[in-house]
């Protein structure tokens, strides 16, 4: 088992918001991006950290509510407006099982394939299904930093997916500073370039920022070495629904609701 991971402020000045973190022995790594200012998102994203780290043996889904549960706590002893995205990976059993909140991510590197594996939870999802919008269409959108769930605020439903594991796949969690300066094809070429996941972790990082590294950047490299999982069964998983109605009432509401998401992340 090999793993790598990197986080960096970026080019905007200001603390770190984003948090990463693993547990060897039990095979559990993460990424957290807190809101809310510098101040409260750094706050979040570490007691996301610890929150996860202290788990122990809860499943992980569990752990993800707990740590909403904490960051939900903080929030209201402070008086501050604070949330953080997380999404987690548990190897075990021949399986991956990745868990999610928001718009942090995990990818798959599989015979030189990347492949996104989680879906953000964020407005831009609900226009591409509703609007049909080309993935440059959205890169470029106005709003897409506008998160739609989020730990510590109202009751974030997590998403979670289960992935039949391969010998030598590798999987890639971020945040959105990694994927808002990097399209797909970019990380792909980076990663085919690297023979390990230090090297794959550094290099992303430095990437990001020789292009633009307008956010804190984080990624986490994990490369599995154990047995192949049961190769017949897909992936699976339960992901988040979106219901056509909400595209024309909901686009409004969510972007008064939320606004102060995206003003925080800028």
């Amino acid at each position: 088992m090999r793993y790598a991971g990197r986080t960096h402020p970026g080019r905007r000045g200001g603390q770190n918001e984003d948090s990463i973190g693993w547990d060897e022995a039990r095979q559990m790594w993460f990424v957290a991006d807190g809101m809310g200012g510098h101040a409260s998102g750094d706050v979040a994203s570490r007691i996301v950290k610890q929150t996860l780290l202290e788990s122990g043996t809860l499943p992980l889904i569990e752990a993800v509510h707990q740590a909403h549960r904490a960051v939900a706590k903080a929030a209201a002893l402070a008086n501050s407006n604070m949330g953080s995205t997380v999404v987690a990976l548990q190897l075990r059993d021949g399986e991956g099982e990745i868990v999610w909140v928001g718009d942090s991510r995990v990818y798959l590197w599989r015979d030189k394939k990347l492949q996104p594996v989680t879906r953000d939870h964020s407005f831009i999802e609900l226009l591409r299904e509703q609007e049909n919008l080309s993935d440059e269409q959205l890169r470029g959108h106005p709003q897409k930093n506008l998160v739609t769930q989020t730990l510590g605020l109202a009751t974030p439903e997590p998403s979670t997916i289960e992935i039949p594991l391969r010998r030598g796949d590798w999987f890639l969690l971020c945040s959105d500073g990694l994927n808002d300066e990097l399209e797909d094809r970019e990380m792909a070429q980076i990663l085919e370039g690297e023979d390990s996941p230090e090297a794959a972790a550094d290099a992303l990082i430095e990437a990001a920022l020789a292009k633009g590294g307008r956010d804190n950047v984080s990624a986490v490299v994990v490369e599995y070495a154990g047995p192949n999982g049961v190769s017949s069964r897909p992936i699976s998983g339960k992901l988040q629904s979106w219901l056509p109605v909400i595209a024309g009432i909901a686009a409004a509401l969510l972007a008064a609701a939320l606004g102060w998401w995206l003003r925080s992340r800028n």
